[in-house]
């Protein structure tokens, strides 16, 4: 353990500042602010000064790797030792709330770019096909992310397809495994606030559309906290593409006439509040597949849905390895479970996922990628 008694931050040694700014950091490798420019320094001294003002006493942390983030270990540990420090989350991140502006954060407007350069653009990655990028998403990603001063940081979801169009960027990747959301935001924060630091293009790169349940209005809040005003691009969201690439069309006249989206995880962890049922509704849930049995219970004790309602989870929307999983409301969950869907993946509840496909499909998983045309009986 490591203990730094307060100091003026001004007058540490360019050695030290190294140290202290690794120890505020739980990526090891990855992460920390890159002392790879003496023309840095001065900067990044000023800036540790301020936060060693703010905050007295420093506690290394143990590191975590970019895999699973254990996050129950990760708990006792910061429980016997966080006496040493209140100024940094489990992982040893610092609070996104305690951090100092790097710009006039009161000031209105707040600028587009820092003096030193840095800026922030909030992305839409879409659902997951390269191919359903918007135009600018896609100039971003394979003209602007290949400059050498841009950090893209990426949703977990990301699909794979889109991050192999990332050229030449340094990526830095959430952790956001259940359980450790909110310390995972907490590491995006301090990610993104160390590359507006350095003076770098910092892409945020979300999946779906940010402003859809994606916290993209609360980062936004935050980026201006530090001072800068991103710039917003959406993206196609899957509360629409997922079921329209699993051949369900959410609207159809004499089946439905109105649409519903709905998280499956409310703040903190909470269940969403559910509208009561109605034939000609549907419901799409983002989010929920992790607990689609809670929740298809919740439908049919407090909603009123009938047991035989329709219902769909489109599994890894326009990858090669999307799958439809379709069921009723009494047996979608063990589907899910018998099959192992895991998220992205988006559900469909209500009389419009039985519109485009077959009767003998039903309880059966359906293979509908554009590039994976083939339906696998109860997925052998």
């Amino acid at each position: 353990m490591m203990l730094f008694r307060e100091c003026d931050g001004s007058k540490i040694s360019r050695k030290a500042i190294t140290v202290l700014l690794c120890v505020l950091s739980p990526i090891g490798s990855l992460g920390g602010f890159a002392l790879h420019e003496s023309s840095k320094f001065d900067q990044e001294r000023t800036l540790f000064a301020e936060y060693s003002r703010k905050h007295p006493l420093f506690w290394n942390g143990a590191k975590k790797s970019h895999g699973d983030c254990h996050c129950e270990r990760s708990r006792k540990l910061y429980a016997k030792q966080s006496a040493c420090n209140d100024s940094e989350n489990e992982w040893g991140v610092p609070f996104s709330s305690d951090l100092p502006p790097l710009y006039d954060s009161k000031q209105r407007p707040l600028p587009k770019a820092l003096p030193n350069g840095g800026k922030v653009t909030l992305l839409g990655s879409g659902p997951g096909d390269p191919d359903l990028l918007t135009v600018a998403a896609h100039r971003l990603l394979t003209e602007v992310a290949a400059k050498e001063n841009t950090l893209v940081v990426v949703d977990r979801l990301v699909s794979q397809e889109i991050l192999d169009l990332i050229q030449a960027a340094e990526i830095k990747i959430a952790r956001k495994l259940p359980g450790c959301a909110d310390l995972a935001q907490e590491e995006i924060y301090w990610w993104c606030y160390q590359g507006l630091n350095q003076g770098r293009h910092v892409i945020r790169l979300k999946i779906g559309d940010p402003f859809v349940f994606g916290r993209g209005g609360e980062e936004v809040l935050k980026f201006r906290e530090f001072g800068v005003e991103p710039t917003v691009i959406p993206g196609v969201s899957a509360a629409f593409s997922a079921p329209l690439l699993g051949n369900i069309p959410v609207t159809h006249r004499g089946v439905s006439n109105q649409v519903v989206m709905c998280t499956g995880y409310g703040r903190e962890g909470s269940s969403p509040d559910l509208i009561k049922y109605h034939e000609e509704q549907t419901i799409v849930f983002l989010m929920a597949v992790g607990r689609l049995k809670e929740l298809c219970h919740r439908l049919i004790t407090m909603a009123g849905y009938p047991n035989d309602t329709p219902v769909a989870i489109v599994e890894r929307a326009g990858c090669p390895n999307q799958r439809t999983v379709i069921g009723d409301i009494s047996n979608i969950a063990s589907l899910a479970e018998q099959h192992n869907v895991k998220p992205p993946s988006t559900v469909v509840v209500g009389k419009v996922v039985r519109v485009l496909i077959d009767d003998d499909t039903i309880d059966q998983v359906v293979f509908a990628s554009p590039n994976a045309d083939r339906k696998l009986d109860n997925g052998q």
